[in-house]
Formats: C-alpha cells, sequence, structure tokens
C-alpha cells in the first residue's frame, strides 16, 4: 500500500506549494483593485476641479461683458442728458442711470467673488496635481509590480497544476479517490506520518489499534482526530 501511497505524496507536495503561492498572492486583486480607485478617486477630483475653474472663468467673462454693456448704456444716456426737452424725461433718464450704476455694482460684486473662488480653486488645483505627482502617480508603477507579480503566480501555479495533471495519471484511482474526497473538505496536507504513536499533522495520540492498523499498512487508515491519511514514518 505504501508505494501506491507515495505517489500521493508527490501530488500532495505540489497541492502544499500550489496553495502557499495561492495564500501568498490572495490579497494581490484587493490591493490593485483599491490602488486603481485611489488613482481613479483623485484623477476624477482634478478633473472636477479643473471644469470648475472652466466653468467660474466663463462667468467672470460674462459678467465683464454685463458691466462694457452697462458701461455702454451710462455713457448712451449721458449724451441723451444733452437733448431732453423735458424735466419729465430728465427724470425718468436719471432713474435709468441710477438703476444702471446699481446693477453695476451688483455685478462687479459677483465678479469679485467668482476671480475670488477661482483663485482658490487654483490654489487648490495645483495642491492635487502635486500631491498627484508626488504620492498618487507612483501607484501606476506599483500596480504594475502587482499585476506582475499576479500573472507570474499565476503562470507558476499553472505550471505546478500541469505537471500535477501528468503524475494523476500514474497513480492508483482508488486511493486518488479517497484523496481527492479528502482535499475538498481540508487543506494539505491529507497525508500524515507517524511519530512513534502520534500523529505527525496535530499531534495527537493514536489509539493502539489505530496504529498497529497503519503499520500493517493493509488499508488506508484516517487519524480519528484531524481525518487525515495516516501512514507509518518513511525512511
Amino acid at each position: 500500500m505504501i508505494e501506491k501511497i507515495k505517489p500521493l505524496l508527490v501530488i500532495q507536495n505540489l497541492d502544499i506549494e500550489i496553495l502557499k503561492i495561492q495564500n501568498n498572492f490572495r490579497e494581490l486583486p484587493n490591493k490593485i483593485f483599491s490602488l486603481n480607485n485611489r488613482i481613479n478617486s483623485e484623477e476624477t477630483k482634478i478633473k472636477n476641479l479643473s471644469q470648475k475653474i472652466s466653468e467660474l472663468e466663463s462667468i467672470s467673462t460674462n459678467l465683464q461683458d454685463d458691466i462694457a454693456d452697462i458701461e455702454d448704456k451710462v455713457r448712451a444716456n449721458a449724451e441723451k442728458v444733452m437733448r431732453v426737452k423735458t424735466k419729465e424725461e430728465l427724470e425718468a433718464l436719471e432713474k435709468e442711470t441710477g438703476d444702471l450704476k446699481r446693477r453695476k455694482i451688483e455685478i462687479e460684486d459677483n465678479q469679485i467673488k467668482a476671480m475670488e473662488e477661482i483663485e482658490s480653486c487654483k490654489k487648490d488645483s495645483e495642491v492635487r496635481n502635486a500631491n498627484f505627482q508626488e504620492e498618487i502617480l507612483p501607484m501606476k508603477d506599483e500596480i504594475s509590480e502587482l499585476e506582475k507579480e499576479l500573472n507570474d503566480s499565476k503562470e507558476e501555479v499553472g505550471l505546478l497544476d500541469d505537471e500535477r495533471a501528468k503524475l494523476i495519471k500514474e497513480v492508483d484511482k482508488d486511493f486518488l479517490k479517497i484523496y481527492e474526497r479528502l482535499s475538498s473538505n481540508n487543506n494539505p496536507p491529507i497525508i500524515a506520518e507517524t511519530r512513534g504513536e502520534v500523529c505527525g499533522h496535530c499531534n495527537m495520540k493514536i489509539p493502539p489499534q489505530v496504529y498497529i492498523k497503519v503499520l500493517q499498512s493493509k488499508e488506508i487508515v484516517l487519524t480519528p482526530c484531524c481525518k487525515k491519511i495516516l501512514i507509518p514514518k518513511i525512511t
């Protein structure tokens, strides 16, 4: 029986190596996803800030056009004053001019607020861009390295899987079924050597009658404690 078990020990070593690789790189996809989210978030903030600056500059330009239009109307009213013929016409013209000047003051106040906000957004943009270059941009290189590690690990697991598939063809089918069934519920190792009357996996004492069956090597024996396949220590 031991001779039939030995090929499974080789497969078990491959399974342990595969599991080790998978465990070592298990967090990489989440880390890559998190870094990409951070980069995308910062890029969106910078883009939105740039768009806001453009919108504010457009508003400021429109306000300046409104101011220029009012100034033209005020100048035109000043010229009309010389041509008015009645007191009523003069009062109406003066009222219109006063309203225009008050409206101009309101627009100028709004323009000042817009320009102050533009200045604030530009400073914020400079800080964000500097931070992006210093802290965020290097994350793209980090992602590339992590993706390479992940791809390398997948290739390594693929090679081990190929080797495992070749070995399976040479294994006793009945023993393989038992091994695969136990593997579906347990992580490797599935096969454990004894150390005297102690399980080499969980270090629990093996009942004498079970230990005798292990030494006889006539059948597959499972440990009562951890449900591993027990075999005598192979020298």
